[in-house]
């Protein structure tokens, strides 16, 4: 397996990926192009055989520039377990501390629990109740109607 920087050549082969991996949301294909074109220093693909089995994408917001937000990441349902997505997080970590940034953020879907014990396990403190009002969503506090009314998300993050 070898993990590289991402190109806006590989919107497609993401997007494609994503809509093979469950549960990840497959967004049009132009979110893909223009996150991989715009910020493609901070997206990285793992791949084995010229395949893609992983990738985790982010942008970096122009009113916390010290700040890197994961947009996301996922791995092949065949993969998991086996430290890739671990891998992918390291290596955004390993670039963003090269280029002086303080903390990374991050949403997850109280559903998804492997992200969330990922990124617990990685240093990540849930900081939902520093961001908006929160309701408990299988336990853990989420923003309530983070993105839209009904769609409660946990906020991650991580000082670096």
């Amino acid at each position: 397996m070898k993990i590289r920087k991402g190109s806006q050549e590989d919107f497609l082969r993401v997007h494609q990926f994503t809509a093979g991996c469950p549960p990840m949301e497959n967004y049009p294909e132009h979110v893909y192009k223009i996150i991989l074109r715009y910020f493609g220093d901070y997206c990285f693909i793992a791949e084995e055989n010229e395949q893609i089995i992983g990738f985790v994408l982010g942008i970096v917001p122009q009113s916390f520039q010290d700040t890197y937000f994961l947009w996301d990441i996922g791995v092949a349902p065949s993969y998991r377990g086996k430290g890739i997505g671990k891998r992918l997080v390291r290596e955004v970590e390993n670039e963003l501390g090269k280029k002086g940034f303080k903390r990374i953020e991050l949403t997850i879907d109280p559903a998804n629990l492997l992200s969330r014990k990922l990124f617990e396990k990685m240093g990540f403190k849930n900081i939902s109740g520093r961001v908006g009002k929160t309701i408990e969503v299988q336990g853990y506090p989420a923003v309530k109607d983070y993105y839209k009314p009904g769609r409660h998300f946990m906020v991650f993050e991580k000082l670096i």
